[in-house]
């Protein structure tokens, strides 16, 4: 385990070289519904979640609607919920469809609390709305043994069954990695995760593949990150700043509003208790920003 300090959390540095992503116009709202409790405790999150981390609280429907009301005088088009683990917000069924009162709709999940039960409220939901409801369900392998190495004892069946009983009731959840191979191996690693998909019976086998941010338990798993990781304004000469999703987005937690959902634990991404207080430039100042920039990573479906 590092013992060093990690560089995220000193001060935002604003030195004339540290870049800054305007806000070019607010598309997506993220909302950390199920806080930083997990029923999980994956080794590599980079927020640490897991079933005694009370940092971030779960998000009530009341702040849910309040959020939501501002951000439709804002011109949001799209909405992301996140947490920890959502499922696990006792209010979750009447969040998902208040929400989808306002737009579209993708659901990051781990997938072990769907049951067939729950699956076809899910359905129930989504029939009674115009907007889509889409959900994200992370995994780490199609091999048990590999993914509960790092996701815990059993999560791989139970996120199974959770992807077949969304998949009974006609959803086709986007199965989300995190790259834990090397990235020359990409197209196979590919092609085996859309076959295990297939085998789950998926109509519409579809993956998505993250980079590893060195952050919160993975920063004390593996390594932090180094001084050289940082972003300039030099890494922008040929590279179109607003193509990072913290030009269109933010994230609303019970307790304010950040930047982006990577930094949701660091204090200095908090930009304001309303979503209106953050529509204004963001240092790039943080070691995971350049985790974005060299992946052209985005957090979006």
């Amino acid at each position: 385990m590092h013992t060093a300090k990690n560089i995220l959390d000193t001060e935002i540095d604003r030195s004339p070289d540290v870049p800054e992503v305007p806000m070019v116009k607010l598309d997506t709202l993220w909302m950390q519904i199920g806080g930083t409790l997990c029923n999980l405790q994956c080794t590599h999150c980079f927020i640490s979640c897991g079933p005694k981390n009370h940092t971030h609280g779960m998000m009530s429907l009341e702040k849910v609607l309040q959020q939501l009301k501002e951000s439709k005088t804002l011109g949001v088009k799209d909405y992301y919920i996140t947490g920890g683990e959502v499922f696990m917000n006792p209010e979750i069924f009447e969040i998902l469809a208040t929400i989808l009162q306002y737009g579209p709709l993708d659901i990051l999940t781990n997938g072990t609390l769907i049951t067939p039960e729950k699956a076809t409220r899910l359905r129930e939901i989504q029939n009674n709305s115009s907007n889509n409801l889409q959900f994200r369900v992370s995994m780490e392998s199609f091999d048990e043994k590999i993914n509960d190495k790092i996701r815990g004892e059993n999560a791989f069946n139970k996120a199974t069954k959770g992807i077949h009983n969304l998949s009974v009731v006609g959803f086709s959840p986007i199965l989300t990695i995190t790259r834990n191979w090397e990235e020359a191996k990409d197209a196979e690693m590919e092609e085996r995760f859309l076959s295990f998909l297939k085998s789950l019976n998926i109509y519409q086998p579809r993956i998505k593949i993250l980079p590893e941010f060195l952050l919160g338990r993975l920063s004390e798993n593996k390594r932090i990150y180094s001084k050289n990781e940082q972003v300039t304004k030099k890494c922008f000469e040929d590279y179109d700043i607003t193509n990072l999703q913290c030009s269109t987005s933010r994230m609303a937690t019970q307790t304010g509003v950040y930047v982006c959902p990577i930094l949701v634990d660091k204090d200095q991404a908090r930009m304001g208790d309303t979503i209106k207080e953050t529509l204004r430039p963001f240092p790039l100042s943080h070691a995971a920003c350049y985790t974005c920039r060299v992946t052209g990573m985005t957090c979006k479906s």
